[in-house]
């Protein structure tokens, strides 16, 4: 007995820290070190900023996020990212090994989110990531939502 209201308390902490997370829209674009010349994928020093992105995805601090068509504002990339607050989220933001190279530039803005038809759901990889620079997909169908995402 003593088990199950465990496991009750339990999903119910983490519903309470559900709904009470911070969203914030982190947005990448080309930094000072940004070659125009080169395509994305060959630009100096992206690796390191890839295996950073990948691990705080690996650790649910980004929700979703990708790439931005290129006549988009110059923007590279946007990500919904999960923080306790404003100034954790930019802390994150400055640790990210393109933005101390200055190849990226990182803009986070808060994020009221309202509405959604997802629902956020931790998760770890099942296997260790061999190649940092590989895509992965994670494929989840919620019965609850319209949306498959793969």
């Amino acid at each position: 007995m003593r088990y199950i209201i465990g496991c009750i308390v339990l999903m119910l902490a983490m519903a309470i820290q559900a709904q009470e997370a911070n969203y914030f829209l982190l947005t990448y674009y080309p930094g000072a070190s940004w070659n125009e010349a080169i395509p994305y994928d060959k630009q100096p020093g992206l690796k390191p900023h890839h295996e950073y992105v990948r691990e705080l995805h690996v650790n649910d601090l980004i929700v979703m996020g990708g790439g931005v068509a290129e006549a988009s504002r110059n923007q590279l990339s946007v990500m919904l990212i999960r923080t306790g607050s404003l100034e954790e989220a930019e802390k994150l933001a400055s640790r990210d090994p393109g933005v101390q190279q200055r190849l990226v530039r990182a803009e986070v803005l808060p994020w009221d989110v309202t509405m959604s038809s997802l629902r956020f759901v931790r998760r770890k990889p099942i296997q260790p990531f061999k190649d940092p620079d590989q895509s992965f997909s994670i494929k989840r169908v919620d019965p609850e939502s319209r949306l498959n995402i793969e």
